[in-house]
């Protein structure tokens, strides 16, 4: 078969005659087609050719078809010797706490699971858990075209972890042309995580300056069944191009007889409400089936990595009907399909949908807002959920008297129908200002911002004591050294997070949005997704941690995605998800204060933590190694 390559900033040859689109839950595609249409891929139109120089064209251009076949699941290979490696190209390895640019590697380099000597990367984690690591291809000063990865099968004597369970993804570069605060960097920044379903290259020299060093990072996650057996695999990567080998390394997973639980214990809650950007970008109609079926990929991605997608419509939709307000769940689907997923939190506005205060006594408006409550808490506890329910306010983050006021009117109607379901606020237990009254006594799930919990750190314990939930937000006026995750700032920051929030004993996370794409043409082409705002515009990423995945193939030349692309940030943003249920494990079989131990050895606050990926390896072997300690002396 004949496949052409992409290649950036150049007319060339590429597939087109067959468009198989898979979702994020399919393996990888390894079937290749071939094709011959002309296309420009990248963000920059096609130019338009005479006939004449589309054929001298397409004569300069022929060494970019080859043939090639990419593999997953191949057998075993012994690690190939560096020194027979291409010149000028070099395979390696580094962990997952690192982003890698084209040039450049990190202040804080993820190197410990990288034996250089050995050719061989060494992870390790438990059963029911993601393990990535990064393998870098880099050309020195080369132009290399048709790349190809292969994967085995992982094998621990007659125990076996399948190549289907070890996924490859191409890192796209977003180029960050305006630093997102002080400390930001401008730049090309790997953030999307693009499935690799066909041969990629690697181009380090352009009509405007000479060759250059240049890497690509390839994410690989390890998929580890929450049935493996426990013990050491062993496979190898393996990357060629035009039918040779440009390098290969070995991997050694270590799988411990630790269990991560797939039940959650930690609402992380992320904004999922710009329906309209979605329908845009993937070029449908929002009142159509073809963007329902969208919109659900995106719901399961999300539960996928651990995240409730917060915000949405659920389905309620209503008004008043013979004196009476009557509740209409209009989306049983959707309903069910979160709930069966293990969303944690169905976070549900207080005000009836279809209701309006026009021409309505504040005795009636009130008493259809009772009704409307009633309908719904008593659906929460026919479907299951009534202890997953919480009312919001029609204030969010209130900063004065009046808006005080508003949070305390909404909450007080929630109670008089309901004094057990939660009144959640986006505001700490301590006000601004004394003058504007308190909300406890209000409201019983506070989501605390990021810049006030070491202020509340005493209120917050008081709430906690009471019975109360407490949780925290990342805003886009945290800037360093607090966490964020803007694209251009340490990859720790998204791992971190988790590691925080358990350091303040609070009980989850929320974030506003996912898919902010108002401000750009598209999130491919432009990574300042905060723009206009006076809270630390410009920023690359604010709001931004999922691309459009139907545009996959105009700018990596990769298989097209039905449905999102997650991004580095996700991806990391999920390490720490799981290294923060493991926390809880680990506290809950008696080892609190071990756990509290471990946590402080690498987080002291939210301005101080560390960023070193090694320093946060050892954190968590030690984790596992506790857990592991108390699974071995279980009887």
């Amino acid at each position: 078969m004949i496949i052409g390559i992409r290649d950036p900033g150049a007319v060339l040859l590429c597939p087109c005659r067959s468009r198989r689109v898979f979702s994020h839950r399919s393996l990888p595609g390894r079937t290749l087609t071939s094709g011959s249409c002309e296309k420009k891929l990248g963000a920059q139109q096609p130019k338009v050719l005479t006939a004449r120089n589309r054929m001298a064209r397409m004569e300069a251009f022929k060494s970019l078809i080859f043939p090639a076949v990419v593999l997953c699941g191949c057998t075993t290979a012994p690690v190939e010797d560096p020194a027979r490696s291409v010149p000028g190209v070099r395979v390696w390895a580094a962990g997952s706490t690192e982003k890698i640019q084209h040039a450049n590697r990190s202040q804080l380099p993820h190197d410990g699971p990288w034996d250089e000597r050995a050719r061989k990367v060494r992870i390790e984690g438990v059963r029911g858990e993601h393990v990535p690591f990064q393998v870098i291809v880099t050309a020195d000063r080369v132009d290399q075209r048709g790349i190809t990865v292969e994967v085995s099968e992982l094998r621990c004597g007659d125990a076996l972890l399948p190549a289907a369970a070890v996924k490859v993804y191409l890192e796209y570069f977003s180029k960050v042309y305006a630093p997102s605060g002080k400390n930001g960097r401008k730049g090309y920044w790997p953030d999307a995580l693009v499935p690799l379903t066909r041969p990629f290259a690697i181009r380090s020299s352009r009509r405007d300056r000479g060759p250059v060093l240049r890497h690509q990072p390839l994410w690989v996650d390890v998929v580890v069944p929450a049935d493996q057996q426990p013990g050491v695999y062993e496979g190898t990567v393996t990357v060629r191009a035009g039918g040779g080998e440009l390098g290969s390394l070995g991997i050694e997973l270590k799988v411990w007889n630790v269990t991560l639980a797939r039940e959650r214990h930690f609402p992380v809650q992320f904004g999922f409400f710009y329906g309209r950007e979605i329908a845009r970008l993937h070029g449908v109609e929002q009142d159509s089936d073809e963007f329902r079926e969208l919109f659900f990929e995106y719901l399961g991605y999300m539960l996928e990595h651990r995240v409730d997608p917060a915000f949405i419509s659920i389905g309620l939709d209503g008004g008043v009907k013979d004196g009476r307000y009557v509740l209409e769940w209009t989306d049983p689907r959707m309903e069910k399909f979160l709930f069966d997923r293990g969303q944690c939190r169905f976070l549900i506005g207080a005000g009836p949908p279809g209701l309006s205060r026009a021409g309505l006594t504040k005795e009636q408006y009130e008493e259809y807002v009772r009704q409307y409550l009633r309908q719904v808490i008593a659906h929460a506890r026919e479907s299951g959920w009534y202890e997953r329910l919480s009312f919001t306010g029609a204030v969010d983050e209130p900063r004065n008297r009046k808006e005080y006021d508003a949070v305390r009117y909404w909450a007080d109607l929630v109670h008089s129908v309901d004094p057990r379901v939660p009144v959640a606020v986006t505001e700490q237990p301590l006000p601004d200002r004394p003058e504007w009254g308190t909300l406890v006594g209000y409201c019983s799930e506070w989501i605390v911002h990021g810049n006030e919990l070491d202020r509340n750190r005493a209120a917050i314990a008081e709430r906690q004591a009471a019975g109360e939930r407490v949780s925290w937000y990342i805003s886009c006026d945290q800037l360093y050294p607090q966490p964020n995750y803007y694209i251009d700032r340490f990859a720790a920051d998204c791992r971190m997070i988790s590691w925080l929030t358990w350091r303040y004993r609070l009980g989850g996370m929320l974030y506003w949005a996912t898919t902010l794409w108002r401000e750009v043409r598209d999130p491919w082409a432009d990574a300042i997704s905060w723009k206009r705002s006076h809270c630390n515009a410009p920023a690359a990423g604010e709001g931004m941690l999922l691309y459009p995945g139907n545009l996959v193939e105009k700018y990596t030349g990769q298989e097209n995605v039905y449905g999102p692309v997650g991004s580095l940030r996700f991806a990391l943003l999920r390490e720490g998800i799981e290294e923060l249920e493991l926390l809880y494990q680990l506290a809950s079989r008696g080892g609190r204060a071990e756990a509290d131990e471990i946590v402080e050895s690498i987080c002291r606050g939210v301005k101080d933590f560390s960023r070193d990926p090694a320093a946060i390896d050892k954190a968590r072997r030690r984790l596992i190694l506790a857990l592991a300690a108390r699974q071995k002396a279980r009887p």
